[in-house]
């Protein structure tokens, strides 16, 4: 079971290094145009201001003489260092961000919902969900199985979850939506020996499951893809029962 999972770890582990890829690139920009700012501060206004002391050094001295310049070029002498203290300021402060937000892009990133591949078949068939689809399978998830699945764990039986790894293990492969699909229409032990469809809700047994009676094709599907969704989303917690539930 390794080695047909296999496939699906590589397309995973490529669609999450595009998508910290692009988001390292989107702040690095921002990044870079932030210390610029900055900069065109620092060096911008000290001069404004030397000119503009300069000027009005220049009309004092023609006008007050002497002692009235020399107040006025250390006012402007004050200006001037001011100027550039907030300089200095603004371009610590863009630095200090952008490493914030450096810091924030360092973090793991979480692909798009249309990037996220799932298995449809043993044979290599894959497909990727809308976001409604996403909503729509978590709704019928909540509705049908959350009371024993909850988080993805399994409150009768802490050893089999639904985990991957632990549905990629059972007989047949669970690991897909079509294996999903076919366990929740006529359910099996996990060696594929024996049936349960009377101990586990099933369409094979609606008879006595009244939640399962409506269930559509389409809504057994649904469900399926956001089970392996949520493996491929938060592997670490799904199927991890009340560790984190």
């Amino acid at each position: 079971s390794s080695d047909r999972l296999l496939p699906e770890q590589q397309l995973r582990r490529a669609v999450l290094v595009r998508a910290m890829a692009q988001r390292t690139v989107a702040f690095a920009l921002s990044v870079a145009a932030l210390v610029a700012l900055s900069l065109s501060h620092v060096f911008v206004a000290p001069g404004a201001g030397s000119a503009k002391g300069s000027t009005a050094t220049s009309s004092n001295l023609e006008i007050a003489g002497p002692s009235m310049a020399s107040v006025d070029g250390l006012r402007a002498a004050e200006a001037s260092a001011s100027s550039a203290w907030d300089g200095a300021v603004r371009m610590l402060s863009g630095v200090a961000l952008g490493a914030l937000l450096l810091g924030a892009a360092a973090g793991p990133a979480r692909a798009d919902v249309e990037d996220v591949v799932i298995a449809v078949d043993d044979k290599g068939k894959t497909t990727s969900l809308t976001k409604e689809q996403v909503i729509r399978g978590k709704r019928l998830f909540n509705a049908a199985c959350s009371s024993c699945h909850v988080g993805g764990g399994t409150r009768t039986n802490q050893n089999v979850g639904l985990s991957t790894e632990e549905l990629a293990g059972a007989q047949p492969n669970r690991a897909t939506i079509e294996g999903l699909v076919d366990y929740m229409n006529s359910p099996t032990t996990y060696d594929g020996l024996k049936d349960i469809s009377e101990v586990h809700p099933s369409i094979k047994a609606a008879d006595i499951w009244p939640k399962m009676r409506s269930m559509k094709q389409q809504d057994l599907y649904d469900m399926s893809a956001y089970i392996l969704y949520m493996n491929q989303t938060i592997p670490e917690k799904w199927g991890g029962g009340k560790q984190y539930y």
